[in-house]
């Protein structure tokens, strides 16, 4: 009787200790890259959020259209720690308009991001600090393994250029 409570005792202490590794261990996971599709329409929704036509060159705003947001991930990599998975990508972000038939650039920016997610929901969203404070913030936020990836980026933005270009291909077409 003794011997099999010890027994039942050294299970219950496994278990325990697994479900704490778990719990507290980042691990790769290569199963949920439609992860990535939720960082896009997540980053797409933050650049429409800052589309003003107020903010428009002191401009009437009565020929502004066809404003579009468009991104380009380069994927990093996706971690899981308990019930969060981190997703991390180079984001390139630009956002466009179309006034009195000319294409205006809005806003953009290209820089890595670690967005927390859980229950399919981004919770957080960080990126490195600017200034002094990059290098540093870049090796606190993420792991050595996703900053030997972005050593290795092309973030000449030339993806975004031809999507860009494409879109507004009609307003070449009216010269």
């Amino acid at each position: 009787m003794k011997k099999s409570l010890i027994i039942l005792f050294v299970i219950v202490l496994l278990i325990l200790l697994g479900v704490i590794l778990y719990m507290t261990t980042e691990r790769t996971v290569t199963d949920r890259e439609d992860l990535y599709g939720k960082v896009e329409e997540y980053l797409v929704s933050l650049e429409e959020s800052q589309y003003t036509l107020k903010t428009k060159d002191s401009k009437s705003t009565d020929n502004i259209s066809d404003f579009k947001v468009f991104t380009y991930l380069q994927k990093l990599g996706i971690k899981q720690k308990g019930n969060q998975f981190y997703v991390y990508a180079w984001a390139t972000v630009q956002s466009y308009y179309v006034q009195d038939n000319q294409l205006e650039i809005n806003s953009g920016y290209s820089a890595p991001h670690k967005f927390i997610i859980k229950n399919d929901e981004i919770i957080d969203c960080i990126m490195p600090e600017d200034g002094d404070r990059y290098a540093e913030s870049i090796k606190e936020i993420f792991p050595e393994d996703i900053r030997e990836k972005m050593k290795n980026l092309d973030t000449d933005n030339q993806t975004i250029k031809e999507e860009v270009d494409a879109y507004y291909a009609y307003l070449n077409e009216n010269e």
